[in-house]
């Protein structure tokens, strides 16, 4: 009997689009060769072998991940936008404050106060041009 691989979640499942790899997967190598390829070509005279080989690798290991890492069914850059937003723009420790209750009580009480001036202000214009 032919025994055929059916995947266990449709929504996991993805194109082959050329030599078993899905389109974004092939953009993104082609891309980083496109870099890579021109930059040891001509970098080498530069700077080295080893040097440009590093640069190289340091260059087409973001793009390779753009398009081969998955974190958690992610793709990298929704990744990296969680991971930024967790170091740096939320904090880490939340610091526990409790105000002092005192304090509520004082704005209510500011607000009350306020309320009151501002209609005792308001008959005292009301009574001024009734009498005129």
């Amino acid at each position: 009997m032919i025994e055929i691989k059916i995947p266990k979640e449709i929504t996991e499942y993805k194109e082959k689009f050329l030599f078993g790899l899905t389109i974004r997967q092939c953009v993104c190598a082609v891309a980083a060769l496109a870099v890579c390829v021109p930059l040891y070509i001509f970098g080498k005279d530069f700077l080295g072998d080893d040097v440009v080989g590093w640069l190289v690798i340091m260059i087409a290991v973001p793009i390779f991940a753009f398009g081969f890492f998955r974190y958690d069914g992610m793709p990298f850059e929704k990744f990296l936008a969680l991971l930024y937003r967790q170091k740096w723009v939320e904090p880490q420790k939340r610091k526990y404050e409790e105000l002092p209750v005192f304090w509520s009580c004082r704005n209510e009480i500011s607000e009350d106060e306020i309320a009151h001036q501002i209609a005792e202000q308001t008959n005292k214009i009301r009574k001024e041009r009734k009498k005129k």
